[in-house]
């Protein structure tokens, strides 16, 4: 069927199309003033298109001044498109957006074009999720304060039972108590892990380094990318990813398995030359608690999941190359070095 090449796409047309639009709209010059705006814009803060129009950005603009608007301005070039999360206010109302500007030149004139979208609801429900991880945090620490206490006052009398007796009874239980504190550790570490913290650049392959210290690695080797990629991420939580891949791996890998750290186009991946994770696991390996190892907790992998997905990383699991496990990260966000 041939389209219908009648339409007259003319000013008016497309002024009407913007209007009914589903997301606010403002177009602006170099003097910083809005030269349009759209219902759905003006109606974030319940007044009419007329309103808006005349007024400069920095007066609803929170993170523009009005003495550094010229030099936000010419920091763009033509056609350029950059996004950004702010907050804009007017009428008594501040309301937070998440905008696309892009810079036009038409028929000699200048304009900003951009697109503004109420984030309010994300923005409350981000909030919410912190308060509850916040909290959850606090009380996983409570809770391990308040069974360490007892937990090494037991130990400290099996310690000293076992310097008079030796009994396989005091072995078990010595060996109960020893259990109970990687499981408290290992909780603390599942509630904490949804918290990521402050992000700034780290070394992939300074970080990969001291997760590797800080786990017995026995006879184990590791592989490092030959250059030294700079990623935005948490660096305590970044550690605690590594550790618990590595850990992963030679668990399941043996004493004597080849680990291999290397970056991708977008992210990196931990593998080894182990037995490999049955594709029928690969989705149940990240459950909380499941392990097929008798003396694992199944919390480790639970922790990576949980600090992928705080830093809005992506992650799966694949055979590697030399048939053992092969977990990657993606969507990371590489820092300018």
């Amino acid at each position: 069927m041939a389209s219908d090449s009648s339409i007259d796409l003319t000013p008016e047309f497309l002024a009407e199309m913007i209007k009914s639009v589903g997301v606010g709209v403002g177009i602006y010059t170099k003097d910083g003033q809005y030269v349009y705006v759209n219902e759905s814009y003006a109606e974030l803060f319940n007044v009419t298109s007329s309103a808006l129009v005349g007024e400069p950005l920095w007066e609803i603009v929170s993170e523009i001044d009005a003495d550094k608007f010229k030099t936000y301005w010419m920091s763009f070039q033509d056609n350029e498109t950059r996004k950004a999360e702010t907050v804009h206010r007017y009428n008594g109302q501040e309301v937070p957006v998440a905008t696309v500007t892009t810079q036009r030149s038409i028929n000699g004139t200048t304009y900003h074009f951009g697109t503004i979208k109420d984030i309010s609801e994300r923005k409350a429900h981000e909030r919410e999720l912190k308060r509850q991880n916040e909290r959850l945090e606090s009380f996983a620490g409570v809770i391990s304060h308040d069974l360490r206490n007892p937990l090494n006052v037991a130990q400290g009398y099996i310690d000293l039972l076992q310097t008079d007796i030796d009994r396989d009874e005091l072995h078990l239980v010595d060996t109960a108590l020893d259990r109970m504190n990687v499981l408290i550790t290992e909780l603390l570490e599942l509630a904490q892990s949804r918290n990521i913290g402050e992000m700034r650049s780290v070394s992939i392959k300074i970080v990969a380094k001291q997760a590797w210290q800080s786990v017995d690695t026995q006879q184990a080797s590791l592989s490092l990318p030959e250059t030294n990629p700079q990623i935005l991420a948490n660096n305590s939580r970044l550690q605690q990813l590594f550790e618990n891949l590595l850990r992963n791996a030679i668990e399941h890998g043996g004493p004597g398995v080849n680990v291999v750290i290397e970056t991708t186009s977008d992210g990196f991946y931990i593998a080894d030359d182990g037995s490999g994770i049955p594709e029928s696991e690969h989705d149940r390996i990240f459950e909380t608690g499941y392990t097929t190892n008798d003396s694992g907790t199944g919390f480790g992998l639970s922790i990576v999941q949980q600090i992928t997905s705080g830093h809005d990383w992506s992650l799966q699991v694949r055979k590697s190359s030399e048939g053992g496990a092969r977990f990657e990260i993606t969507d990371v966000e590489f820092a300018t070095q």
